[in-house]
C-alpha cells in the first residue's frame, strides 16, 4: 500500500460505517449458479429514460466501454453520455477513436469538471489506473453530488430523494472499495457499487465484457440493467458486500497470470528441446476450448506484445502485487503467482511496461539463457 493509500484509509473514514469483511461473508451471490445474463429482474422502478449516465476514465478500456454506452443512450433517445478525462491526451484519443466507431458529437458531452458531473449526474460509471486515481477522483466526485439540487424526479428509494449510483469498474485492493463505500454512505442519496469487469479492450470494444458487481442490491439492480447489453455480455451477482467483486477480480486475474506463466515455461521448453512452437500452438487449440489460451498462446509463439487490444505488463504488475497482497492477508500460498510476478518485472525492464503481459515469457527466457523478445525460429539461440 502506497504511503498515500494508507493515509487516506487512515484519515478519510474515521467514524463511518464498518464494511463487513469480505473473507467471512456466507455465500449471498445469485440463486442455484444463475446463469442469466442479468440475474436480477427489471426494477420495478426502472432507470428512467431522462437520467443522465457519465462515464469517468478514458483510457484502453474507458474509451470503449464509453463509445458503447453511449450508443446505447442514443439508441433509446436518451440524453448524451458525459464524458470526463484527468488527461488531454486521452480525451483526444476518445475523440479520435469515437469518431472511428461511428459515433457522433451528438451523441456524448464533454465535461472538464468532477464537480460538475458529481452534481449532475444520476448514474457515474469509472474506468481509473488503481486506487489513487480511484481515491482523487471520487472524493471531487462526492464534493460535487453533495451540493447537487433534490429537484426533478429521479431514482428514490424509499422515496428519499434524488439518488447517485457511483460505478467504479476499475481494479482495485478491496479495501479501497471498502472505504469508497464508506465515504459514499457518509452522506444522504448515493450508493457506491463495486462493478469490476473482466475481459481485454478488445473485448470491452465488442461489448463482450463480464461484470462482477457487490453492493446496495436496490442499485444493483439498476446498474446491471444500465450496463448490460450496452457495455458487456453478461452480471455476476456478487451480493451486498462491496469488497467482494473486488476479490472476485484478483482471483479471477490471478488464473489469468497463471495461464500465462505456464505457457511461457512451456513455450520455452518447447523451443529449447527444438519441437517448435507452432505445433504447442495447435495442440492448445485442438485440446483446450478456449479463445484466451489460444490468443495468450499465439502472442508468446509469434512474439507479438504489442498492446493494442491486450492488456500491459504495468496492469499486470499492479495486479500481481494486489493478488499477492489479498493472498497474504489470507495465508493462501500462491508460488505460481510469485515467479511470474518475478518474470513481469525482468520482461519490463527489457522492453518496458506498455508491452503486452504475455511478455512475462522474456523473464522466463532469460531465466534459460535466451533472448527475451528475438524473432522466433525453430528453436531460438542463445544469448552469447
Amino acid at each position: 500500500m502506497s504511503s498515500h493509500h494508507a493515509h487516506f484509509a487512515a484519515d478519510s473514514t474515521a467514524g463511518l460505517p464498518h464494511t463487513p469483511p469480505v473473507e467471512k461473508m456466507e455465500d449471498d451471490t445469485m440463486d442455484g449458479g444463475d446463469t442469466k445474463p442479468i440475474p436480477f429482474s427489471r426494477p420495478i422502478t426502472p432507470v428512467p429514460a431522462h437520467d443522465r449516465l457519465a462515464f469517468v476514465g478514458l483510457g484502453a478500456m474507458g474509451k470503449r466501454m464509453a463509445v458503447n454506452l453511449a450508443k446505447s443512450l442514443a439508441e433509446r433517445a436518451a440524453p448524451p453520455l458525459k464524458v470526463y478525462n484527468r488527461s488531454d491526451k486521452g480525451l483526444s484519443e476518445f475523440k479520435t477513436y469515437a469518431e472511428m466507431k461511428g459515433l457522433t458529437e451528438e451523441m456524448y458531452e464533454v465535461e472538464r469538471d468532477l464537480h460538475v458531473i458529481g452534481k449532475t449526474a444520476d448514474i457515474i460509471v469509472t474506468s481509473l489506473g488503481g486506487d489513487e486515481a480511484v481515491e482523487e477522483v471520487y472524493t471531487q466526485l462526492f464534493k460535487g453530488q453533495e451540493s447537487q439540487s433534490d429537484a426533478g424526479d429521479g431514482i428514490k428509494p424509499g422515496g428519499h430523494g434524488r439518488t447517485t449510483i457511483f460505478i467504479d469498474t476499475s481494479t482495485i485492493f478491496p479495501t479501497t472499495a471498502g472505504a469508497m463505500e464508506r465515504m459514499a454512505t457518509s452522506k444522504p442519496h448515493r450508493v457506491f457499487l463495486s462493478c469490476p469487469v473482466f475481459g481485454i479492450p478488445a473485448a470491452a470494444e465488442d461489448a463482450d465484457l463480464v461484470l462482477a458487481i457487490s453492493g446496495d442490491y436496490f442499485a444493483r439492480k439498476h446498474a446491471a440493467h444500465a450496463l448490460v447489453p450496452a457495455i458487456g455480455k453478461k452480471v455476476m451477482d456478487l451480493g451486498s458486500n462491496v469488497e467482494r467483486a473486488m476479490a472476485f477480480k484478483l482471483v479471477g486475474n490471478s488464473l489469468e497470470v497463471g495461464f500465462i506463466e505456464l505457457l511461457s515455461e512451456s513455450f520455452t521448453l518447447a523451443d529449447q528441446v527444438g519441437v517448435g512452437s507452432s505445433q504447442l500452438v495447435e495442440l492448445i487449440r485442438d485440446q483446450h476450448s478456449s479463445p484466451h489460451l489460444t490468443r495468450y498462446a499465439e502472442r508468446i509463439s509469434k512474439n507479438k506484445f504489442a498492446v493494442e487490444g491486450g492488456f500491459n505488463l504495468a496492469g499486470g504488475i499492479a495486479d500481481a502485487r494486489h493478488i499477492r497482497r489479498l493472498a497474504e492477508n489470507h495465508d493462501v500460498p500462491m508460488p505460481s503467482l510469485d515467479v511470474a510476478l518475478q518474470h513481469m518485472l525482468s520482461a519490463r525492464a527489457h522492453g518496458g511496461a506498455d508491452l503486452d503481459w504475455t511478455a512475462l515469457v522474456g523473464g522466463q527466457r532469460i531465466a534459460a539463457g535466451l533472448p527475451p523478445f528475438s524473432g522466433k525460429t525453430t528453436r531460438l539461440e542463445k544469448e552469447d
